[in-house]
């Protein structure tokens, strides 16, 4: 396994932050209940679950840090990579920014529209829905998950946990001789969104499924940094947001403006649009949404990704849904133009609040060179 420092040795790693002892392991997936009709995985909740929160030894040592107040040279550290990858760049001019995308508290977060109350429901409740409630009903569809998916889908979920931004290349059937550009602003998404979500992970320290209920057995990991909200899902939203920035990548993966339903013949339709989708594009009210189901590939695959790792049983689904809320919000401010008339337009704001001004824009030059980059690759010539 991959190793990193700490102490007086190293801690080989069987996925990203994964150690090596919690690498992947068979289960047979067996739900015949036994003679006393008992279920065949144990289900029970320890009694105290709901106030149960990630401690700071539960961190893989390289990701300790994220226990501490944010550090506001992160910048700085980043020089520590590849400084000559515009990735890389692009994610110090974003952590330069963190006031405009850390946000210090949910309360805040719930005014800006970033999250929805059913997101937090699993530690606020919802309604007159206690969180107990909310979390046993996530841990209820994580089994019916366990059941009827797991076995079926584990070889794809295996290589999507070190192998999301593979499995974007290969569905864009791309590569890096025609396209590295695009493969770059791949990349761009992944050094950006790594910071973003484990900033949040670090604010609410979700533990994972399985220890609330360890009959749920992962068959690899967990890893070890918190469960809410979801990395991959976040990837694999603000991944797709950035690729359909691609006209031409947005005319054959994007959403459809007005959907069509299916022929009769081999349930094969023709995507028809009723405006040019470059004035129509993604709509952010569209991503943060709790009804909205995507049809699309990419965001498709984004919601595929997401709903992977619930299979897995490391992921509520709450922490998938909040993911992509927060996808769109970092996407909206990083690919908005100054000077546009936003106010409309999530991510969303309270009167008390005020709308979307352009001083809270994140300016990333880096990251739009990459991406005008990119859309030049797509372009027939």
């Amino acid at each position: 396994g991959v190793g990193v420092g700490v102490g007086a040795g190293r801690i080989p790693w069987s996925y990203y932050a994964t150690p090596l002892e919690l690498g992947f392991k068979p289960w047979a997936l067996d739900f015949s209940p036994n003679n006393a009709g008992d279920d065949s995985f144990p289900k029970a909740l320890p009694q105290d679950f709901v106030n149960l929160r990630w401690q700071n030894s539960d961190w893989d040592p390289a990701l300790r840090f994220w226990n501490l107040p944010f550090d506001s040279t992160l910048a700085e550290w980043l020089k520590d990579q590849d400084v000559a990858s515009p990735a890389i760049l692009a994610a110090r001019e974003f952590a330069g920014q963190y006031q405009k995308w850390a946000i210090v508290d949910e309360l805040t977060l719930g005014h800006m529209g970033w999250l929805d109350t059913s997101h937090l429901g699993w530690k606020n409740g919802l309604g007159m829905t206690s969180a107990r409630e909310i979390v046993e009903q996530e841990i209820s569809e994580l089994f019916r998950a366990m059941e009827d998916d797991r076995d079926r889908w584990l070889a794809e979920i295996n290589y999507q946990a070190d192998g999301l931004a593979g499995y974007f290349i290969h569905f864009l059937g791309i590569d890096s001789e025609r396209k590295p550009w695009t493969i770059e602003l791949i990349r761009s998404g992944l050094a950006i969104g790594n910071l973003v979500y484990m900033y949040y992970k670090a604010m609410f320290r979700r533990v994972r499924p399985s220890r609330i209920c360890p009959g749920l057995v992962p068959p690899f990991g967990p890893p070890r940094h918190p469960s809410f909200p979801s990395g991959h899902s976040f990837l694999g939203h603000f991944i797709a947001l950035l690729l359909l920035e691609i006209e031409e990548v947005d005319g054959a993966f994007g959403e459809d403006s007005a959907p069509v339903a299916a022929t009769l013949h081999a349930g094969v339709r023709t995507r028809v649009f009723v405006a040019p989708k470059k004035s129509a594009g993604i709509l952010l009210s569209d991503v943060m949404s709790t009804s909205v189901i995507f049809g699309g590939p990419l965001l498709w695959f984004a919601d595929r990704l997401a709903r992977n790792r619930e299979r897995l049983g490391v992921h509520y689904p709450s922490d998938s849904k909040a993911s992509r809320w927060l996808a769109g919000a970092i996407w909206k401010l990083l690919i908005t133009d100054a000077g546009n008339e936003i106010s409309a337009t999530p991510p969303k704001r309270t009167s008390s609040l005020g709308p979307l001004m352009s001083s809270e824009l994140i300016a990333c030059p880096s990251l739009r060179h990459v991406l005008h980059m990119a859309k030049a690759e797509w372009k027939a010539f």
